[in-house]
């Protein structure tokens, strides 16, 4: 938006100075900010293609446009995403797209964020004497709604509109885990913890990550010493350690940071790799039905299954998993 013609145009139609001042002191902070500039709801609904009443419809009912999908994890526990509509969720990546890509996030985040995966996660932490891991409990629920507005408040943006941005990102007063704009607005959150965090790393000399709610501290091994301050720190920036997941891994045993062994060089579990290659020995054996029935396995996604572990395997491993990948595309899944 070109500001001065913006000026030119509210003085031709006799707008008030000083409402005109306010409105170009608004556009210029937000530019400022690198941020698109949007003056109201209005403004808003036609940059994102609807209606003004439907985008305030979205707001105000979006607590019932939402669908509960239970996933089960590697643990036997359940993880509940809360999936919104096809709308909703539109609009949600237009908020991601629009406005929060254009926020820069910690250097330190590495998980949800464009060009970086858990292998940019788990680098930093090779070959040190000792990793300590810590996981935030209840991560994504943990995030409040004033959270999201003090974040679109403070970029700029009106009352208003970021009390209409963090109810269509917000669920009953949480950060659905399900919503396209969740992740990365939780990376945004977490900038102040990623800054003490980071500071402290420095300040011991270690070295810090944090994958969405995987912390991870590596060094040598005095750094253990510093796990209660650690904790310190995530309770005062309002978040939550999950006790049964804190763990400290020294040299002399297997070293893990978000699911890859760090001890001397990157690379995939070995019971990774032991449990694909059983899998497509047995395919080829039995046949996939036939296999999977003999070992009471029930995955409706099972060839996505496999594929995605190759694949996880090839990010790491390049030769290795490129094997798995040919190995499988021999398979007959019809069989």
């Amino acid at each position: 938006m070109d500001i001065k013609s913006l000026a030119a145009e509210m003085m031709k139609k006799n707008y008030d100075k000083e409402y005109i001042d306010l409105c170009i002191s608004y556009a210029i902070n937000l530019e400022k900010n690198g941020m698109p500039i949007i003056f109201d709801s209005i403004h808003l609904a036609k940059l994102i293609g609807i209606e003004t009443k439907e985008l305030y419809s979205y707001y105000e009912f979006a607590p019932r446009l939402y669908k509960v999908a239970v996933v089960p994890k590697k643990s036997g526990e359940k993880r509940f995403l809360d999936l919104p509509s096809e709308n909703l969720k539109y609009i949600q990546k237009w908020i991601l797209e629009n406005i929060l890509y254009k926020i820069k996030v910690s250097d330190y985040a590495t998980g949800f964020v464009p060009q970086k995966s858990i292998v940019d996660n788990a680098k930093p932490h090779i070959d040190k004497e000792c990793v300590v891991n810590l996981d935030l409990q209840d991560f994504f629920p943990n995030i409040k709604y004033i959270w999201v507005y003090n974040l679109f408040y403070n970029i700029g943006y009106t009352k208003h509109l970021s009390m209409i941005f963090a109810g269509i990102c917000t669920l009953e007063n949480k950060l659905p885990q399900g919503a396209p704009s969740s992740p990365y607005i939780s990376n945004l959150i977490c900038h102040g913890l990623d800054t003490r965090l980071s500071d402290l790393a420095i300040h011991i000399g270690a070295q810090y990550t944090r994958y969405a709610d995987d912390i991870t501290f590596s060094g040598n091994k005095e750094i253990a010493k510093y796990i209660s301050l650690i904790k310190r720190i995530i309770k005062e920036e309002h978040f939550i350690v999950n006790e049964r997941k804190v763990r400290v891994q020294f040299k002399h045993h297997q070293q893990i940071v978000t699911g890859l062994v760090v001890n001397t060089k990157l690379s995939v579990p070995k019971k990774t790799k032991k449990y694909l290659r059983q899998q497509i020995h047995y395919a080829k054996k039995y046949g996939v039905n036939d296999s999977l029935i003999q070992q009471g396995i029930n995955k409706s996604n099972y060839i996505d299954h496999l594929y995605g572990l190759a694949y996880f395997i090839k990010m790491v491993e390049e030769k290795c998993g490129s094997e798995f990948i040919e190995d499988l595309d021999t398979l007959d899944w019809e069989s």
